[in-house]
């Protein structure tokens, strides 16, 4: 029952009761991790830097390969450089969650430091959401530029509409789960008048949000194999490439691993735990789709590394070679020898070690790189006499 509901005999208000001095000092209350969520925040940690210092190594081998010797920045490649800034930031925020993984002793650990985490995670909800944006925003600009289907390119811009769309949904989720938004890390319910989402709301909110990532990873994962149809070269290069560009899969596996860990939000008996694991979930998925939309860009160093452990041939150009044509037969004249051979152009383009050198198949729409075909035929005429020409 609400105190400020009722009254005395005398029908004057209820105040505190004696000897009330306020609500207790969040830091003078132990709130000791479990041994289980002890162990899941060290995995997060370790995760968290490996990560990036890998998708920051990549990031500026990209940024390289964009720049020198020519600069031929996107917006594709700036749409990506504002992701790594937001997904340093989210992981900066998420690391200081768990202080006790770098030394600390996590018995010290009390409500005070419980609510400041909280606090740092449900601020960096927002920044997932635009951090996500931003990556798949980058990959749909990459395909936007090799792409040259009208209906594909209409489908991409309203991929990047929708990303935008779930974004400013995502963000609008995250700051109005609670009204004020500091309710939503006042374990002490010391806000009375707050107005909060059920966590059954939370929960269909997240599942939402990760199906939403799952289709869309999936889909960008997929679309640059298409374009490998095109392209002349072995199965076997083909097929290398196709999987380096649908790295991206792995990040719709981490959406899946999440949606099901949405799906029990607020059902178990360590809290601690829970948030622990679904902010690490959150973060490999937005680390792998950046590695995953770093990668095309990095022919060059890629094809460098698949050749040494020969994965792919030596040899760029593809050829094919043909002999047809009609031969002397029983002393008549005719066409004795037709060679044909089939040989590609090299590619001098600036942007050689980017990925519109992986799809060479699409260089014909810009000019950059050419087919050229070199027929030679020989005929015999009477008397011995030969005529050769090149065509």
């Amino acid at each position: 029952m609400d105190p400020a509901a009722t009254s005395g005999a005398s029908g004057s208000a209820v105040g505190p009761p004696p000897g009330f001095q306020g609500p207790p000092d969040p830091s003078l209350i132990p709130s000791v991790p479990t041994e289980a969520a002890n162990s899941v925040a060290h995995s997060f940690a370790a995760a968290a830097v490996t990560l990036n210092v890998i998708s920051f190594i990549l990031f500026s081998a990209r940024l390289y390969t964009r720049t020198f010797p020519v600069f031929h920045m996107g917006w594709d490649d700036y749409a990506i450089s504002a992701a790594w800034i937001l997904i340093l930031a989210n992981s900066i925020l998420l690391i200081l969650t768990v202080p006790y993984t770098f030394g600390g002793d996590p018995s010290t650990f009390t409500l005070a430091d419980v609510i400041y985490s909280n606090k740092l995670a449900v601020l960096s909800q927002p920044i997932w959401a635009w951090s996500m944006a931003a990556i798949k925003i980058s990959v749909a600009g990459m395909l936007l530029r090799l792409e040259q289907r009208k209906k594909i390119r209409h489908f991409l811009w309203v991929m990047i509409v929708l990303q935008v769309v779930v974004c400013i949904y995502g963000t609008l989720s995250a700051v109005l789960q609670c009204i004020p938004l500091h309710a939503a890390w006042d374990l002490l319910s010391l806000v009375t008048d707050a107005k909060c989402w059920s966590k059954h709301a939370i929960r269909v909110n997240s599942i939402c949000i990760a199906s939403f990532n799952i289709v869309t990873d999936v889909i960008f994962a997929l679309m640059p194999v298409t374009f490998l149809r095109k392209v002349q070269i072995p199965l076997r290069e083909r097929v290398v490439i196709g999987i380096l560009m649908a790295l991206g899969i792995f990040a719709s596996a981490a959406s899946i691993v999440k949606a099901t860990m949405a799906a029990n939000f607020g059902r178990t008996e360590d809290p601690n735990l829970e948030g622990i694991q679904m902010g690490t979930w959150s973060l490999v998925e937005e680390q792998v789709a950046f590695i995953a939309a770093c990668i095309p860009c990095l022919r060059k160093p890629f094809q460098s590394v698949l050749q040494h452990f020969g994965l792919v041939t030596t040899n760029a150009a593809s050829k094919q070679t043909a002999a047809t044509g009609y031969g002397r037969m029983n002393g008549h004249t005719g066409v004795s020898n037709v060679n044909g051979a089939i040989r590609m152009k090299s590619l001098t383009s600036s942007r050689a070690q980017s990925e519109e050198d992986i799809l060479g198949g699409n260089g014909h729409q810009n000019g950059e790189s050419e087919i050229w075909r070199t027929t030679e035929v020989r005929v015999d005429l009477e008397g011995g006499n030969s005529v050769r020409e090149k065509m």
